[in-house]
Order: C-alpha cells, then sequence, then structure tokens
C-alpha cells in the first residue's frame, strides 16, 4: 500500500477505508493471539491447581486405606493404647496432611483468572481508537 503521506498527495476515501480496515483486521489478528497466551497461561496456572489437588485427594485416600492400618496396629502394639483410639489418632493427621495439601490446591485454584486483564484492557484500548477513528467529528 502506498504511503500518502510521503507523496504529499490527499488520500481518496477508498483509500482510507482500506487502511482502516487492514488496520481493523491487524489489531483484530492481534488480540487474538494475546488472548491466546493468555489463556495458556492460565490453563497451565489451572492444571497445576487441579494437579495438587487431586494428588491431595489421592493422598488422602492411599494413605488411609494402606498405611493406616500398619501405623495404627503397630501403634497399639508399641503403646498399648486401646485399638480405638490409635484409629482416630492415625485417622487425624492423614486428615490433616490431606486438608493442608488441598488448601495448596484451593489457592492456586484462586490465583486463576479466566478473564485475562491484558486482554481487557487491550480491547477496551481498541475499541476506544476505533470509536475515534470512525468519529473524527468528535475529537
Amino acid at each position: 500500500m502506498a504511503d500518502h503521506r510521503e507523496t504529499g498527495n490527499e488520500p481518496d476515501l477508498t483509500t482510507l477505508v482500506k487502511e482502516v480496515a487492514h488496520d481493523t483486521e491487524k489489531l483484530i489478528d492481534q488480540q487474538l493471539d494475546l488472548l491466546r497466551t493468555e489463556l495458556r497461561r492460565e490453563l497451565g496456572q489451572a492444571q497445576v491447581a487441579i494437579l495438587s489437588m487431586g494428588a491431595g485427594a489421592g493422598l488422602v485416600a492411599t494413605g488411609a486405606i494402606l498405611s493406616s492400618l500398619m501405623v495404627v496396629h503397630g501403634l497399639h502394639r508399641a503403646s498399648r493404647l486401646p485399638l480405638w483410639s490409635c484409629y482416630g489418632l492415625v485417622g487425624g493427621l492423614l486428615g490433616a496432611a490431606g486438608i493442608g495439601l488441598l488448601a495448596v490446591g484451593r489457592n492456586e485454584a484462586a490465583n486463576v483468572n479466566l478473564v485475562p486483564p491484558q486482554t481487557v484492557e487491550a480491547l477496551k484500548e481498541n475499541l476506544a481508537w476505533l470509536k475515534e477513528q470512525t468519529n473524527p467529528a468528535a475529537t
């Protein structure tokens, strides 16, 4: 596209419309690229949160089922506490560890932002620019 500023000639309306359409298309492409980049980053963060929460839940379940029986009976044999209290102690410790992992996952999930702030801000700026381009008499 010839740059009318270099030649000193005033562009005609068709040229101006083509330039605005080209700039608008380029702007929309850039916005979509930014949106894709931000969504990938946010989804990566969500994946970390989900994995952490899943690992926490899995560890709580696995630990409660497999290890607790061994520990409970070992504690009962070593301390001669009633078997029910040994079950209560081991279950409480496993539950506390699981709650800690679930809290970490919840905190990670709270930091996930599905509305990318950079894209929203850029869209606002671009809409203001487009309004200005389509309404030059208002400025």
